[in-house]
């Protein structure tokens, strides 16, 4: 008896152990995109599509994703960067693109969308997990007016940068508003995101001397 209440106090202890150690984890947080400052090289790119179920936490959207990925592909080979689908590349992109509803938010303790176990971030970017973490003001203003859609998007690019410490950078454009849809499904809300991803990618990449 002795003994297995010996066990049992090494086990509690080891817990709290473990417990207080993540909670003193410190995540970096990412560079704001406007230090973003790019040059010609190699790039991957992954897009994660969501919505928002009825209790306003988000999930994962599988359908769509490719023809979005192609279309970034082609704007940034278009702009002379160098599609590589597999190793170290110089940006390692990830779109993070949802249809959501900012009343369905509102209800929400956190009024953030993220940490989600269904949304497959990539491995670079797990430890940051808040899609939506700054409200801008029309999604503010929106809160308590009629039923509206909202495309938000963050765009999230790991640049790795010769003899120093790959940056993670991280930028969030204004949201687009498109009609109206019950429930906000991405399947009817997300015709507009191929546009408004491309012309944010377009406006991040092109070199400092053809601004």
């Amino acid at each position: 008896m002795r003994k297995n209440f010996t066990v049992i106090k090494f086990l509690a202890l080891f817990i709290i152990i473990c417990m207080g150690g993540c909670s003193t984890r410190t995540i970096t947080p990412p560079a704001p995109m406007s230090a973003f400052t790019p040059a010609l090289g190699t790039f991957n790119v992954k897009v994660v599509l969501f919505q928002l179920k009825g209790n306003g936490n988000p999930e994962l959207v599988k359908t769509g994703v490719l023809p979005i990925v192609q279309n970034a592909i082609k704007t940034l080979a278009g702009m002379g960067y160098k599609y590589q689908p597999y190793g170290e590349v110089d940006y390692l992109i990830e779109a993070r693109v949802g249809s959501i509803s900012p009343k369905m938010l509102a209800h929400r303790a956190s009024q953030q969308v993220g940490f989600s176990n269904e949304l497959s971030y990539g491995p670079s970017f797990r430890n940051y997990p808040v899609v939506v973490n700054k409200w801008s003001p029309r999604i503010e203003r929106v809160k308590n007016s009629p039923n509206a859609c909202y495309l938000a998007v963050e765009l999230l690019i790991k640049q790795n940068q010769t003899h120093q410490n790959a940056v993670i950078y991280s930028g969030i454009p204004e949201p687009i508003e498109v009609p109206y849809e019950l429930g906000c499904p991405f399947a009817q809300c997300g015709q507009g995101v191929n546009m408004g991803l491309t012309d944010y990618l377009q406006k991040l990449f092109t070199l400092p001397a053809e601004k």
